[in-house]
């Protein structure tokens, strides 16, 4: 073979590679070799796709052209996309997916505002990366495709499908002793109540049915129960409650050592309320207690490293450790409620913990965390004596973790063991109900109430007329999310979150803690020796009255003691960029191996490749 015809070789096996990932790229089978199978649907995503009835038509809007999107969210799209054919795939024809890039000024760019879709601005336009699902005229969607919650990007997907195929809102049993709307129409000096936009966008995704704390039994079909500072609960409500969790049905439980607007409700008088036992009359905090949790009502938890500020009785602005602003440091990553806030805000919180001898079968998962070495408790009736100031002044940090909020599931044992509650004249033989979960249940717990109220999370404005409402922090996306999580399907709950494919570099990492290990005692003396020399100069510009760095010296055995100073901190630099430098060698080492790999694996391999076809060929024709 001459050398025409080996280059000709060549370029056919790279001609042939191209085509190949050209056509693989367009076959329907995958084959997913990643750690956490992040490119292979669940099998709970797979059941839901196949129990799909009426088709839906799931539409992917990606910008392209001169409004094109950022690489990496492009690439991001491409992976979304993926995720979105193997949907498609496992519905048997149910799911249709349609891909459109939504020009400006075109219909399509209107049809995916009018469905809610958030644009991202970009030197020539608006950009778009969201996703609509539809099924006859039901209409849901994913406003952005945001890469931060690729860990959650099938269970956000599987929650879309879900929620377009169902055929009616799941019921909500809202168990509250706080007047969370107003019962009067707005307007004409009718001020709104503490909770109508939560309650508004809670009726987006739930049949809402409020429930009074002395109603004796829960709603027909209720799908999950919310219990918002209840107290004086009807021992038969509270009893209904208990056995909906034993049989496996999901609970929202916001405890509340002391609750400010229930405070402002008595009199206007905020300093003077005892406060409420958040679990009512009957089973008191002993419901919880019952079920293996602890959440409680004598003190409150604080955090002057995160605390805001509160109007103190002269006008000033005071800090307040009980009023905290937790960031996302506070909040779990890996679960599908809280990976996406950013910000909370708390005022007179409490904690939830397990009950040590109850926690036989439980699960307990960190929602939201104190944490740092501002965290301190307060005693609720200290809380409840004085002004922000006095309060204040009282607060001191242990620096020990608590929990806010928590997900706590498994087997839960009642709190009724002798059965249902009766009337003192009721004869009727006792009818049979749980003592233990019949099957694993599902219970959020939140230590505060009040912070989902309008008046801690919402901004109200007027615009154009019209009442304008502004988020100003995550409290109601947490609770609506926490909700929405519990009210999902089995199929849906266990898909939860997934594998990411941003892997880290773990022998990169390993080499930096090994190196940190290796020379961090010698970083560390190194110093420690530099921090005494400056010392040993600042001392002895103060001893001449003078200062150094103006060159101001009294005498010459100053100056070369001052001289000599000098040289040992710059050789001590030079021992400490040498040090580092050290450090850094073998990640850079690597590094370098790794380019030179990626610059030349390629090349070698298409070239072995044609050479083998070469000498495949001429054997042939010999």
């Amino acid at each position: 073979m001459n050398r025409a015809q080996t280059l000709l070789a060549v370029f056919a096996v790279i001609a042939a590679a191209f085509f190949a990932n050209l056509i693989a790229e367009r076959m329907a089978t995958r084959l997913d070799l990643t750690e956490d199978g992040i490119f292979s649907l669940s099998a709970g995503s797979r059941r839901i796709a196949a129990t799909v009835g009426e088709p839906v038509t799931i539409e992917l809007f990606t910008s392209h052209g001169d409004t094109r999107l950022s690489p990496y969210l492009e690439a991001y799209s491409r992976r979304a996309e993926g995720l979105l054919r193997s949907f498609a795939d496992a519905s048997n024809g149910a799911i249709r997916l349609r891909l459109t890039d939504p020009q400006p000024d075109t219909e399509d760019e209107s049809r995916a505002q009018r469905q809610g879709l958030a644009g991202t601005r970009t030197a020539n336009g608006t950009a778009y990366l969201g996703l609509t699902a539809q099924q006859a005229d039901s209409i849901r969607a994913i406003p952005f495709l945001d890469p931060r919650r690729e860990r959650f990007l099938e269970y956000d997907i599987a929650q879309l499908i879900a929620a377009v195929t169902r055929l009616s809102k799941p019921r909500l049993a809202f168990i509250s002793t706080l007047p969370l709307s107003s019962d009067l129409p707005q307007g004409q000096g009718q001020e709104p109540g503490p909770g109508d936009v939560l309650m508004a966008e809670l009726s987006r995704s739930f049949e809402c049915v409020t429930v009074s704390n002395t109603a004796t039994e829960l709603p027909k079909d209720t799908v999950v129960v919310a219990m918002i500072h209840p107290h004086h609960l009807n021992p038969k409500l509270a009893f209904a409650v208990d056995q909906f969790l034993l049989h496996g049905g999901p609970v929202l439980v916001a405890m509340d050592p002391l609750s400010r607007y229930q405070k402002f409700q008595q009199g206007n008088m905020p300093l003077m309320m005892v406060p409420a036992s958040a679990m009512g009359a009957a089973s008191d905090p002993a419901l919880l207690r019952s079920w293996g949790v602890e959440a409680p009502v004598d003190t409150m938890v604080g955090d002057a490293a995160h605390s805001l500020q509160m109007p103190s009785t002269r006008g000033e602005a005071v800090n307040y450790p009980l009023a905290v602003a937790l960031d996302s440091s506070n909040l779990a990553p890996d679960h599908p409620v809280t990976s996406n806030l950013r910000m909370l805000n708390i005022l007179d919180a409490g904690s939830v913990r397990l009950v040590s001898p109850a926690t036989a079968g439980l699960t307990f998962v960190p929602l939201v965390t104190f944490r740092g070495l501002g965290v301190g408790v307060l005693p609720v009736n200290v809380a409840n004596a004085g002004p922000f100031e006095r309060v204040a002044a009282q607060f001191r940090a242990d620096g020990q973790e608590r929990t806010f909020a928590a997900a706590i599931s498994g087997n839960f044992k009642t709190a009724f063991p002798e059965g249902a509650p009766r009337d003192a004249n009721d004869k009727s033989p006792v009818a049979e109900s749980l003592k233990v979960s019949e099957k694993p249940g599902r219970l959020i717990v939140m230590a505060d109430s009040d912070f989902i109220l309008d008046y801690y999370s919402i901004r109200r404005s007027t615009a154009y007329g019209q009442q304008v409402y502004e988020p100003l922090n995550d409290n109601q996306a947490f609770f609506i999310g926490a909700l929405e999580t519990l009210a999902g399907s089995e199929d849906l709950v266990s898909v939860r979150a997934k594998g990411t494919a941003l892997r880290p570099f773990d022998r990169v990492m390993a080499l930096q803690r090994q190196a940190q290990a290796t020379y961090q005692t010698e970083i560390d003396r190194n110093e420690q020796k530099l921090s005494e020399l400056a010392e040993k100069i600042a001392e002895l510009s103060r001893t001449s009255g003078g200062d150094l760095s103006k060159g101001i010296v009294l005498t010459p055995e100053l100056e070369r003691e001052a001289q000599r100073f000098s040289e040992e901190q710059a050789a001590v630099r030079r021992t400490l960029r040498d040090i580092r430098r050290a450090a850094r060698e073998e990640v850079d080492s690597l590094g370098r191996n790794l380019a030179w790999i990626n610059l030349l694996a390629a090349p070698l391999l298409v070239g072995l490749g044609g050479l083998i076809y070469a000498l495949l060929r001429r054997r042939r024709q010999v």
